[in-house]
């Protein structure tokens, strides 16, 4: 049976109702089975769901803690010797490449790779231009047969 009053119920369980509704609500359920039926399942409801919403007990948050404490033991350790030695060599590598006398950009440009690069930079150029230019080759042809033409003519 729906008698309207759901809303109104919810409003009312939780305190939102004003006054006059309150009353309203109130007298209702006094004649009204099915809506004290409905009241009386949100307040079970809400007792599940607030008994759910409690979480872990402090035992079992301290026993998880506890295992991921001691599964971390060693893993991130600090040691001494590792720290001086690892600060040693980083040292010594820097000195080594200090004092080499090669300089990074002195090593690019000494190392003749740019010079062949230029080159064959160069020949794609020159092929691209070539390609991108058959009229050269065309107007070569035709001129070529223009003489010939003109010779076949005198001769005739």
């Amino acid at each position: 049976m729906n008698c309207g009053f759901g809303e109104k119920l919810i409003l009312y369980r939780y305190g939102e109702a004003g006054e006059a509704l309150a009353a309203e609500v109130r007298a209702h359920l006094a004649g009204c089975a099915a809506c004290r039926g409905e009241l009386a399942a949100l307040e079970a409801a809400e007792a599940a769901l607030s008994a759910a919403a409690a979480g872990p007990s402090r035992a079992a948050v301290n026993a998880v803690m506890g295992a991921a404490r001691d599964s971390r033991r060693g893993l991130f350790s600090f040691n001494w010797g590792e720290a001086l030695l690892s600060g040693g060599l980083a040292a010594a590598l820097f000195f080594i490449l200090s004092v080499s006398g090669h300089r990074a950009a002195d090593l690019a440009w000494n190392s003749g790779l740019d010079a062949r690069l230029d080159s064959v930079e160069y020949s794609v150029y020159q092929a691209q231009s070539d390609i991108n230019s058959p009229s050269m080759d065309w107007e070569y042809g035709i001129s070529s047969l223009e003489d010939e033409t003109q010779d076949l003519g005198k001769n005739v």
